[in-house]
């Protein structure tokens, strides 16, 4: 058995109530180095994770420097969704004071500094935060304590491609002083930021080693499949032309949202107008206001200023009545879907919430009407996704509005979703809006591309001519998505 300074696994097991999941598995991460970890969606790179951590049962041996771990002592885990592990009563200061007391070593100050966050940051709660700024909160207070192993969960999704790089390197300026074990589905993250790559595939390893040597000479079939379609060029998919008029449309647009500390102007005279049967994507930077925009489309937050309109008719001028009659026609795909269902409902109980179920709702996006019976959380991310799109589907919308609907999910998980999505405008006509903080999916499913930035459309561009885009903040996106994209 390898003792060697860092993180040593042998052997792990994972189980699962009725089957095992993990099936043990062989890693070493020395003091120094960043592993990153990546597979299919439900391959249980997470469960793997969270056993090395102590939050998860498991079989096998997990030693740091040598020795049994101590729980929440000698490894720190930045969960993949910042937001949901942290208290929102709570202030950054105090949990970092908190995390640093229970310890007995650590500077709050400092941890902030360390990830590049105003101190003035320290008396904000949760939901004040950004995507990106709750991130580096979650890395901050994973390392406050000085843990010799960090695991990185995923710490990358549903980030822009400008912080989603400004993350990653403080990650990789971890590994200074401890191991790092980075668990991802993007394999080209893991070629700029990792030292070495470890490919799993239900429960097993199936191929690990130098990232340069996994990259260039993939040796599974499963490697190789990750490696053709992180590196292939996006290529858009068939789909009927979009009709003439406007489906759903935005004037003038203006939404300012107003907390405790801070009044925010998340909209400023926005415009978008989407043809019926037409595929738009939004993208932009964290904070730029693309979700705020969904959720303005959608008839969900009335705005300060502007009008929404739904086939030439303006949403908030209607009667409650006639307004729901509109959202029921509005099929929503929220970016985490797990959050979004009862955990205690089944698969079918979750799709009849929003109309009559049908077996072949599930046969159509592609899963086996046997998963009716299981409960969300017993679903990969992958299958939890194309159960939400169910969802949507199952209330016979003519607009689809979808919130990061492929974040987190592996390249191949992602084509699949992608392929469905290009179907629903192929045969039934429907109309989608589709925010993304990746560009390469937005080239694959959008008739167009529309920029935020601050609060405004600063770009609208046909996707075949993003890259003759001239506003600076498109050109920072470009960039900071090859800089990622490019192998090292």
């Amino acid at each position: 058995m390898v003792t060697a300074g860092g993180l040593t696994i042998n052997g792990l097991t994972v189980d699962v109530p009725g089957r095992r999941v993990v099936h043990g598995l062989d890693l070493a991460v020395p003091a120094g180095r960043v592993l990153a970890l990546v597979g299919p969606s439900g391959s249980g790179k997470t469960l793997t994770a969270r056993a090395i951590a102590g939050l998860h049962p498991h079989g096998g041996t997990v030693l740091v420097n040598g020795r049994p771990p101590v729980r929440g002592r000698d490894v720190g885990y930045a969960f993949q969704d910042a937001l949901a592990s942290l208290n929102p009563t709570v202030t950054v200061r105090r949990h970092l004071t908190e995390t640093v007391k229970a310890h007995g070593t650590g500077d709050p100050g400092a941890a902030l500094a360390r990830f590049g966050l105003d101190p003035a940051l320290a008396a904000a709660h949760p939901f004040e935060l950004s995507g990106g700024q709750a991130q580096r909160v979650a890395l901050a207070l994973a390392t406050v304590h000085g843990p010799p192993v960090l695991i990185a969960d995923e710490v990358t999704t549903a980030l822009d491609p400008v912080t989603q790089a400004a993350v990653l390197d403080l990650v990789r300026a971890e590994a200074r002083d401890r191991a790092v074990l980075l668990i991802t589905h993007d394999l080209a993250a893991a070629a700029r930021w990792a030292d070495d790559i470890a490919v799993m595939r239900d429960g097993r390893v199936v191929e690990q080693g130098p990232a340069e040597r996994i990259l260039g000479d993939p040796r599974s079939d499963l490697a190789r499949d990750l490696v053709a379609a992180a590196t292939a060029a996006p290529v858009a998919a068939e789909a009927s032309p979009p009709g003439d008029g406007e489906a759903v449309s935005v004037r003038g647009l203006r939404r300012v949202l107003r907390s405790r500390r801070r009044t925010t102007v998340a909209l400023d005279g926005a415009d978008l107008a989407v043809r019926p049967g037409e595929a738009v994507a939004i993208v932009g930077r964290s904070g730029s206001g693309k979700s705020t925009l969904v959720g303005a489309l959608a008839a969900l937050d009335r705005p300060d200023a502007g009008t929404v309109l739904r086939g030439g008719r303006d949403v908030w001028a209607l009667r409650d009545r006639d307004r729901r009659a509109v959202r029921r026609r509005t099929g929503l795909v929220f970016q985490d879907p797990l959050a979004s269902f009862d955990p205690r409902h089944t698969v079918r109980q979750a799709i009849a919430e929003a109309g009559p179920y049908d077996d072949d709702l599930l046969r159509y996006v592609g899963l086996d009407p046997a998963m009716a019976a299981r409960r969300p959380a017993t679903l990969s991310g992958g299958e939890c996704q194309r159960v939400a799109i169910a969802r949507a589907l199952a209330q016979k919308p003519d607009v689809l509005l979808a919130d990061e609907p492929t974040s987190g999910l592996d390249v191949l998980t992602e084509e699949r979703v992608l392929r469905l999505l290009t179907g629903l405008r192929r045969d039934h006509g429907i109309t989608i809006a589709l925010v993304t903080h990746d560009l390469r999916v937005a080239r694959r499913i959008a008739d167009r591309i529309v920029v935020l930035h601050a609060g405004r459309i600063v770009e609208d561009v046909p996707a075949h001519a993003l890259d003759g885009a001239s506003h600076p903040e498109t050109r920072r996106l470009l960039e900071a998505t090859a800089l990622t994209a490019k192998w090292t």
